[in-house]
């Protein structure tokens, strides 16, 4: 590089001038604003769990919120690769409130912003005993428990994917196979009840040590459908029955 040179650029800098990075940013848009959901006091922002869908010219494009401490909303972006969004629909479930399903448009001047309310869910007492074959008695397991939204492919509009999932409890059952767990009462959840009850809830043994599958879990003594889910209902009996089920041949379940 000449002396000339070196001393052209140094007074450009020091006269602020930025030629290059006006060359580079023509052409180039502003990102859409993100959409922020505000979260009521109640809520705990940690336990929020929430799924939302893009779609656009782009396509579609599906994601979830990263459950933080101490937050009074969450943002999600509008755009995918650059590109803006059209429209955004998010379910979203916090533990004691009722499930919520959103959607919105994204056209330019709407309003980005929706207060999320916390209507009551009332919890309902769950008894159920793990009957476990001999060989796989002496593995110290939790029993997870999982709502999974079927209904939620069609909410989102999409014909085949995963399955929606809710993450509701973990429980320790006795030496006897048997646990005690509140839950939600989802029979008088209005979006379960609104898409007519297509949902259930799956019962899984996780090695307590190391988290693996130990076996899917199946009501033995409830009438259920062509799912290993147990379904919907306002009440169970005094004491569910679950039997192991290997997990082939199901579609749609949670990753291990």
């Amino acid at each position: 590089m000449s002396h000339f040179t070196r001393r052209a650029l140094a007074i450009a800098a020091l006269m602020g001038l930025a030629f290059p990075l006006v060359k580079a940013g023509k052409g180039q848009e502003a990102e859409p604003a993100q959409f922020e959901i505000r979260l009521p006091s109640e809520i705990r922002s940690e336990q929020v769990q929430a799924s939302y869908y893009l779609t656009g010219r782009f396509g579609s494009y599906g994601g979830f919120l990263k459950a933080e401490a101490e937050r009074n909303s969450y943002l999600i972006d509008t755009s995918v690769n650059h590109q803006p969004a059209e429209a955004l629909k998010v379910v979203l479930y916090a533990p004691g409130c009722q499930i919520v399903t959103l959607k919105f448009s994204l056209s330019s001047g709407s309003d980005k912003t929706a207060e999320i309310p916390c209507e009551d869910l009332p919890p309902m007492t769950f008894n159920g005993r793990v009957e476990l074959p001999e060989g796989l008695r002496h593995r110290s397991f939790d029993v997870e428990i999982i709502y999974m939204a079927y209904w939620a492919r069609g909410f989102f509009g999409i014909g085949d994917g995963p399955v929606t999932t809710l993450y509701l409890a973990k429980v320790t059952p006795d030496e006897g196979g048997a646990f005690h767990v509140s839950l939600p009462n989802f029979a008088k959840d209005r979006v379960t009840e609104s898409f007519q009850r297509e949902a259930g809830l799956r019962f899984i043994a996780r090695e307590r040590e190391t988290g693996s599958i130990v076996s899917f879990l199946a009501p033995a003594n409830v009438q259920r459908t062509d799912t290993r889910d147990l379904p919907i209902k306002p009440k169970y009996p005094s004491e569910v029955v679950f039997k192991p089920e290997s997990p082939q041949g199901q579609a749609g379940g949670p990753e291990p």
